[in-house]
C-alpha cells in the first residue's frame, strides 16, 4: 500500500474520532468481559502501565478499581478523548501523541504493562502494524506483558451490516490490502472509519516480526461472546 493511501486512511480515522469523540466515549463506558480474564496475566511486579490509544480511559477506570496500585498512563492523538479520560480517571497521567508515527514512544522508558486495545486495527499496511508492535516490544520490561485486542467484526452478521463500500470514501478497494474495511457509524450523525480485520493468523505473524511470543489468546465480548480477539504477549 502506498504512503499516500496510508495517510488518507489515517486522516479518515482522525476526522472520525475528532467528530464523534463524545458519542464514541458513551459506548465505551463499562469494562468488557475480556478485561477480567486479562487480570490473570498481570505481570509481577507491575508498578506502571501505558495504555496506547487509550481513548476515554476505559481500561484506566478498570485498573483503578481492580489494580489501584498500578500507575496508569494513557496516550492518544485525540485531545477530546483525552479530556474525557482525564475527567474520569483523575489519577492517570496523559500524553497527546500520534501513535501512527515511527518512534512515537521515543521519549518514554520501559513499562511492566503495555495495553493496546482495539487500536492496531486502525493502522494501515502490515509493515506499519509490525513496526508499531516492534516499538511496543522495545519499551517492554524484561518480565512485562502486552495486552492486545482486535475487533472480530466478521464473526457477527450484526456487525457485518456496518461494512460500507469504499467508494463512500473515494477509495478504490483494489489499492487496499486484504481484510481492509470501511465501517459505518450512526450515533449523533453518520460517519465511517477504517478498520483492518486482524485475526489469529495475522497476530501470530506480527508477533514473530516483533520478536514477541504469544502467552495466551482468547475471544470474548459482545452479545456473541467472541467479538474481540485478545492476545497476551511477552518477550522471547
Amino acid at each position: 500500500m502506498d504512503i499516500a493511501l496510508q495517510q488518507k486512511l489515517l486522516s479518515l480515522n482522525r476526522s472520525f474520532y475528532n467528530q464523534f469523540a463524545g458519542s464514541f466515549a458513551k459506548t465505551r463506558g463499562n469494562p468488557q468481559p475480556g478485561f477480567y480474564k486479562l487480570l490473570d496475566h498481570m505481570p509481577d511486579p507491575c508498578t506502571e502501565a501505558l495504555d496506547i490509544g487509550c481513548g476515554n480511559g476505559r481500561f484506566g477506570r478498570f485498573l483503578a478499581v481492580n489494580k489501584p496500585e498500578i500507575l496508569y498512563n494513557g496516550i492518544d492523538f485525540s485531545e477530546s478523548l483525552l479530556a474525557i479520560a482525564q475527567e474520569e480517571v483523575v489519577d492517570g497521567i496523559y500524553h497527546q501523541s500520534d501513535i501512527s508515527q515511527p518512534d512515537f514512544l521515543k521519549e518514554f522508558g520501559n513499562f511492566d504493562l503495555l495495553i493496546c486495545l482495539a487500536v492496531m486495527q486502525h493502522l494501515p499496511a502490515f509493515e506499519t502494524r509490525a513496526a508499531f508492535l516492534g516499538e511496543l516490544a522495545s519499551h517492554l520490561s524484561p518480565t512485562g506483558r502486552i495486552f492486545l485486542s482486535n475487533w472480530q467484526f466478521l464473526s457477527s452478521d450484526r456487525q457485518r451490516k456496518k461494512i460500507v463500500n469504499w467508494q463512500s470514501a473515494g477509495i478504490d478497494e483494489h489499492d487496499l490490502e486484504n481484510n481492509d474495511y470501511l465501517i459505518s457509524w450512526n450515533r449523533d450523525g453518520y460517519g465511517f472509519r477504517y478498520v483492518h480485520m486482524i485475526d489469529e493468523s495475522e497476530t501470530d505473524n506480527l508477533a514473530k516480526k516483533a520478536k514477541l511470543r504469544i502467552l495466551d489468546q482468547f475471544r470474548d465480548d459482545g452479545r456473541e461472546g467472541n467479538l474481540n480477539l485478545y492476545t497476551v504477549l511477552g518477550r522471547n
